[in-house]
């Protein structure tokens, strides 16, 4: 039998990675599919074409827009439990991807990258398990577990994607010519998500039976919630993991019933801090993240030029990210959660306006395209060690018990929405005018850092949901 706490913490990572992986999946394999679907047949380039750049931006999309949907339904986790809420979300997973990678034509792609995109939604439900299963004192390098496996399954998604080898540029004559090997690549970069889901699936069946000891004590199962505390935390720290689990539902119980969303908008204290907590979600979208890592290879071409150093750059990118967001979790639990977001932020802008200033200032040359360059690689480890590294931990801990789930389900579908938003209008504004994206980015990370540091509270230390109390 595997040991019980380490593999609930792998079920977590998985979802993470789930998600990282669905994000990514098409970023550097799109051109391959628009080629292989012969969207853009007839054309002046088998690449790019109106109708390619439509169906391209559309299954580029659709995750983006199934996860604002399916972040509504992590609220779900209340009421059937965050166990149960995370095997929805794999079977909706492994259908998506089975979809996306068998597909036939354009309807049939889209339609599996938004169920996907559905399950990558739920996966918010997986920060609220880390912290429910694990004990206080080590609730900022567990919760980290989730940015961290987040960010790996991105690179795996991408270094898989380099198997492609080349960049699609449409030769002499039009003859581009589309390989097997292209299309195992892109196809099964849409079919590896079935591998996490199917571990994931195996460990929730077999090995991790009971749901949070958090959620079973508000249900009433005291007798599961003691078996699920004793496999968490062993006999001998079962006394002291029971009395901080008994406090925290004790303090929901005192707090009144669990609250719908339009109920606890009613309450102006809990209306507060909701709006605080969607507002935060939505500023680490507007920071443009997911447009560097969507799109890093891109712009890392209009920056060097269309070679494959260039995607090369756009994933040491995301490596970038994931060792900035590995770091994070060795010093999150002593400088604590607002410091780091403020650091993180900070860090990220100091690395963007000079940048930006000498993109601005100066006449273009290699000097200036390699300091920018520079400045999105610092942008990605502020990001990492900031926003990245602490937003989801940070809002399974601040949201009061007595209203989690809906509030945490409304910043999760906001920040999507943000995030769709973002991406899907990047490549018009990269196009029209990139400096003023650059612009735009930058001073939407300064909003970001006065936002946090006015609005937002430390929740180290501090009992789950009590921050804002």
């Amino acid at each position: 039998m595997l040991p019980y706490f380490p593999s609930s913490i792998a079920v977590g990572a998985l979802a993470a990675m789930c998600f990282g992986a669905n994000v990514v999946n098409l970023s550097l394999s799109k051109e391959f599919t628009i080629a292989d679907f012969n969207w853009c047949d007839g054309e002046a380039s088998k690449l790019s074409c109106p109708k390619g750049d439509l169906y391209g931006s559309l299954i580029g999309g659709g995750v983006f827009l199934g996860a604002a949907l399916g972040s509504c339904f992590i609220s779900i986790a209340g009421k059937i439990g965050r166990r149960k809420a995370m095997l929805l979300l794999h079977a909706l997973n492994i259908a998506g991807s089975l979809i996306s990678g068998g597909s036939m034509c354009f309807t049939m792609l889209l339609l599996g990258r938004f169920i996907c995109g559905i399950a990558v939604g739920m996966c918010g439900v997986a920060p609220v398990f880390l912290t429910e299963v694990s004990p206080s004192e080590k609730r900022g390098i567990i919760g980290l577990a989730y940015p961290v496996f987040l960010v790996m399954g991105q690179v795996l998604m991408i270094m898989w994607q380099l198997l492609h080898g080349r960049i699609p540029v449409d030769e002499e004559n039009n003859r581009f010519e589309l390989t097997n090997l292209d299309r195992v690549v892109w196809r099964m970069a849409q079919l590896w998500p079935v591998v996490i889901s199917v571990a994931a699936v195996f460990l929730l069946l077999f090995v991790v039976k009971y749901d949070t000891p958090h959620f079973l004590l508000q249900e009433g199962k005291d007798e599961e919630a003691v078996a699920a505390t004793k496999a968490l935390h062993g006999e001998e720290k079962f006394n002291e993991a029971m009395k901080e689990i008994k406090a925290d539902v004790e303090a929901q119980k005192q707090a009144g019933a669990t609250l719908g969303l339009v109920a606890a908008m009613k309450v102006p204290k809990f209306r507060k801090t909701i709006l605080i907590l969607v507002g935060f979600s939505i500023m680490q979208q507007t920071s443009g993240i997911n447009v560097f890592v969507s799109n890093a290879s891109k712009i890392f071409v209009s920056i060097m030029g269309r070679t494959f150093a260039s995607n090369l750059l756009g994933t040491a990118t995301v490596g970038v990210l994931f060792v900035a967001t590995a770091f994070t979790g060795f010093v999150i639990d002593k400088f604590g959660r607002k410091t780091l977001l403020l650091f993180g932020i900070a860090f990220s802008c100091l690395s963007m306006i000079p940048a930006v200033i000498a993109k601005l200032a100066c006449e273009p040359s290699d000097a200036v395209n390699i300091g920018l360059a520079i400045g999105c690689m610092g942008f990605t480890a502020g990001f990492a060690v900031g926003f990245g590294g602490c937003m989801f931990l940070y809002l399974a801990e601040a949201f009061g018990s007595e209203y989690k789930d809906a509030g945490f389900s409304l910043a999760i579908c906001m920040n999507w929405i943000a995030a769709f938003i973002m991406v899907a209008t990047s490549d018009f504004l990269l196009a029209w005018n990139d400096n003023f994206t650059y612009v735009m980015y930058t001073a939407f990370s300064v909003v970001g850092l006065v936002y946090v540091a006015v609005f937002l509270k430390e929740t180290k230390g501090i009992p789950l949901g009590q921050a804002y109390a």
